[in-house]
């Protein structure tokens, strides 16, 4: 298995297991990074991929950032459950230190490459290789609290914040809340779907990172 530098940024996610991990994102994407979302056939999330693509695509725009994420392609093909779950245990397990980095995820397809998940897993985002790509992998959509109305849209969105370079916050009124703060997914939970909202630093520091005169290199 291939190692992960420790000056590699990763990041376990939206905290739904019991161990405290941390964010330790900043880094900002120095090309427009294609979209690649991994799943069964006609997973109803794939869907909510696509919105969360917009979201940031909308938001950035609305920043006057000159970075977008780029396409979505939708690859219907089987998800490595197995290999997602034990990276998710690694980075829970040891978030500061080298991970074990299973074969089938070493070539992802994207740059940025979202794996829809059947597991119990703890979601999470990482980079995990020298040609800056980046993974998303999403807990079960029948796992709780994933299951919840509107949770998943969020958590989804959420975790591609932290793939622009975005690290959690301590507002649980806001999209980036996250350990260690006592945020937890279920507090996205919503009968009306809404995607929870930036604070001011979020915005500021994506602008910071992908300012109106970025450009790919």
């Amino acid at each position: 298995m291939m190692k992960l530098s420790t000056t590699c940024v990763l990041l376990v996610v939206s905290g739904i297991a019991v161990g405290t991990t941390r964010a330790q994102f900043d880094e900002a994407w120095h090309r427009v990074p294609s979209v690649v979302v991994i799943s069964a056939r006609e997973d109803p999330r794939l869907g909510l991929v696509d919105e969360a693509v917009a979201f940031w695509n909308r938001t950035l725009a609305e920043l006057g950032s000159g970075f977008r994420l780029g396409p979505v392609e939708h690859l219907v093909k089987p998800v490595p459950e197995d290999a997602l779950q034990a990276l998710s245990r690694s980075i829970v397990d040891h978030p500061l230190g080298p991970l074990e980095i299973p074969s089938s995820l070493r070539h992802p397809p994207g740059d940025l490459t979202v794996f829809l998940s059947d597991s119990d897993l703890i979601s999470f985002t990482g980079p995990f290789d020298r040609k800056d790509r980046c993974i998303v992998g999403i807990r079960g959509r029948d796992v709780p609290p994933l299951n919840l109305p509107n949770v998943a849209r969020n958590v989804i969105t959420h975790e591609i914040g932290h793939a622009l370079g975005l690290v959690h916050n301590s507002d649980p009124t806001t999209l980036m809340c996250g350990r260690p703060a006592s945020c937890r997914p279920a507090l996205f939970r919503s009968d009306e779907p809404r995607l929870f909202p930036l604070t001011e630093d979020d915005r500021r520091r994506l602008l910071e990172m992908y300012p109106s005169n970025w450009k790919p290199r």
